[in-house]
């Protein structure tokens, strides 16, 4: 995968454009061997297949009002995996590597989980009927600030089919208002694997977009119904 994806970077088309695609093509790589190795050791304490387990199976209501917790079994599951990507990111070395494109990355904090599970289980249409792997699929997320980038650029779109011939990744333009960037998710071979993210912005939209992750999360504040129990992780 990566000797195919460098061979394409070194046409003309790919080294005219006007922003490093080779640094985002090499930072994809990175992750994924990064996610590959994690979760190969990780799925073997992972019992659930994250694809066909819906976000109403792992809920559990605890009185008239809606308001649940996550069921004991998930929550041992997700309390384990947050530690170990905690440990992860202190030997991981990318923000320095990639210290010139402000790069960060961050472990989903718990109570921004629960608050994504209420939202899908009682504040969205779905009503819980909702995969897992669709809804935790920020846990260990990536940002990388890139000038010049395209959010329609055909040509990284044809790259992101190189990577996902070999390593199954989506792409899209997730540009929605004011917000303006580019994710991108690791899947991985196994419906056991968390995914991760990887969100690229331009320098002049990190305002606006860090300002439509606060409003983000207030609504799913206001949206999730939760019981005080659930914040247990």
């Amino acid at each position: 995968m990566s000797e195919t994806a460098l061979k394409l970077l070194e046409t003309s088309e790919y080294t005219e454009l006007d922003y490093a695609i080779d640094k985002i093509c090499s930072l994809m790589i990175e992750i994924i061997q990064i996610h590959k190795e994690f979760s190969q050791e990780w799925r073997e304490f992972n019992q659930f297949n994250l694809k066909k387990t819906l976000i109403r199976d792992i809920v559990e209501p605890v009185d008239d009002s809606n308001a649940y917790i996550i069921n004991e079994e998930f929550h041992s599951v997700l309390k384990s995996y947050l530690s170990k990507i905690d440990q992860l990111t202190i030997d991981i070395d990318l923000e320095y590597t990639y210290s010139e494109y402000d790069f960060r990355l961050r472990v989903k904090q718990p109570e921004s989980i629960i608050y994504k599970l209420g939202h899908y289980n009682s504040g969205k249409t779905e009503n819980g009927k909702f995969p897992l792997n669709k809804c935790l699929n920020d846990l260990l997320g990536f940002r990388i600030i890139m000038p010049g980038f395209k959010h329609d650029c055909e040509l990284f779109s044809n790259m992101c089919n190189v990577f996902e011939n070999d390593y199954k990744i989506k792409y899209r333009n997730s540009s929605k208002g004011e917000y303006i960037a580019t994710h991108i998710y690791f899947y991985g071979d196994n419906n056991k694997n968390f995914p991760w993210e990887l969100q690229v912005w331009l320098p002049e939209d990190f305002a606006n977009n860090y300002e439509s992750h606060a409003k983000h999360k207030q609504e799913y504040i206001k949206s999730a119904k939760i019981h005080k129990q659930a914040f247990d992780l």
